[in-house]
């Protein structure tokens, strides 16, 4: 660490100000406190500080010292601002330490160049998720995520450094992608990727999600479920730190919950802490609402337990707290059939459901399912009525033709 000669900046003196010696305090430990306070140099603040280290008077003095060697670290030398961090963490002057660092090693690269680096360094444009310049240690590097090759589960990081005009590759960590369900098979790297300075060393921070495009082949319902990880590639060791937050997506909302919040505890590395503190502040994240996605799994229920061309059908009970209840309460094709009451919904969950009220219990319950068509060759549910008795009559549509079935409502079967 360099150390300026001259006298000590007016930070030092700003910094600190203290009261009168206290009296009950012995007089070789006020003499010595006065002398520091008096002098203003390093050699006296230690030599309280060897001396009384449990002095009433040594959180002064250790922000006396502190002051002197932080204002006394050359503006650029950033080595400098990084060692006061390794070896003050919790000095009044870390944090004004940890933004010079940050602002010392803002990388004056572009997105577009860095693209261009990577691109210069042999990599695929389809195979490059993302490129960022990162600056460490006054030196200038490009970071580099490439998307997983086909039936692998890790994706790539490389990193390249700027030397001689040219870019030369430093590092490459393969890093198996963190997920809890294996199902889901679509990588994307969010946008929101940056340098960060944590303890003074600078880091990679970028998130990805793991979800799915398919979509169940009789429901048509899309697969929901997504996750999100958090991580933080630390340019010090080459190390990678995560978290993972996991659940269901409706539209740019994840509900959800995250197994790893427990390590933002006392014994958490400063990494997870950071993280853990990431996860909390995105408004995107919201915990795991059971009400949200009851339709949606109460449909997915009906279809795994009625296969196709059933004729005993099983009704699937819907509890007081769904949404299904009030949308039925509220719809309006609805009719009276002997001893209940038939609401047919349109568009829920990409079906039109039959919800079936038995008047005397006061139970809902689902009834019927079709899949919204997409064509005209596809059967579309959109007709029924009442017959005699308990007896549903539904129609259903196949461009001009017609099929019409019932289903008796008190022994559930179709006909």
């Amino acid at each position: 660490m360099k150390i300026r000669r001259n006298s000590i900046m007016a930070l030092a003196a700003a910094a600190v100000m203290f009261p009168a010696a206290v009296q009950a305090q012995s007089k070789a430990e006020t003499k010595l406190y006065n002398t520091a306070l008096a002098k203003q140099d390093l050699k006296s603040a230690n030599k309280f500080l060897a001396k009384f280290p449990n002095s009433t008077y040594a959180p002064k003095i250790t922000r006396l010292r502190d002051s002197i060697v932080f204002s006394n670290i050359e503006p650029n030398d950033v080595e400098g601002y990084i060692s006061f961090v390794a070896e003050n963490p919790e000095s009044y002057f870390t944090q004004a330490a940890n933004n010079k660092i940050e602002q010392l090693n803002t990388s004056s690269i572009t997105d577009t160049q860095a693209m261009e680096a990577a691109l210069a360094a042999g990599f695929r444009k389809e195979s490059i998720a993302a490129a960022k310049g990162i600056k460490s240690l006054n030196r200038e590097h490009v970071a580099i995520i490439l998307l997983p090759a086909p039936n692998s589960t890790n994706y790539t990081l490389v990193v390249l450094q700027h030397s001689n005009g040219a870019w030369t590759q430093i590092a490459s960590i393969e890093e198996q992608i963190y997920t809890n369900d294996t199902a889901l098979d679509l990588f994307t790297i969010e946008n929101d990727i940056k340098a960060v300075t944590i303890n003074g060393s600078q880091h990679l921070y970028f998130g990805y999600t793991n979800s799915s495009n398919s979509r169940d082949s009789r429901s048509r319902i899309a697969n929901n479920d997504c996750e999100l990880a958090l991580n933080l590639y630390s340019m010090a060791d080459n190390s990678i730190y995560n978290v993972l937050f996991s659940g269901k997506k409706d539209g740019n909302i994840l509900y959800g919950s995250s197994m790893d919040s427990a390590q933002g505890g006392i014994m958490a590395t400063p990494q997870q802490t950071y993280l853990v503190r990431a996860l909390a502040g995105r408004e995107d994240l919201k915990p795991f609402e059971q009400e949200r996605f009851h339709a949606q799994e109460l449909i997915q229920w009906w279809y795994k337990n009625n296969p196709q061309g059933a004729k005993s059908i099983s009704f699937g009970i819907i509890p007081d707290n769904s949404p299904l209840i009030e949308l039925a309460e509220k719809g309006k094709d609805k009719e009276r059939v002997g001893n209940y009451t038939v609401t047919m919904l349109q568009n829920v969950c990409s079906n039109t459901i039959v919800v079936v009220r038995n008047n005397e219990s006061g139970q809902y319950s689902l009834a019927m399912c079709q899949p919204t068509p997409e064509n005209d060759n596809e059967l579309e549910l959109n007709t029924f009525y009442g017959e005699k008795g308990n007896i549903l009559a539904l129609y259903y549509f196949k461009g001009k033709s017609s099929i019409k079935k019932r289903l008796n409502l008190a022994s559930k079967k179709l006909y």
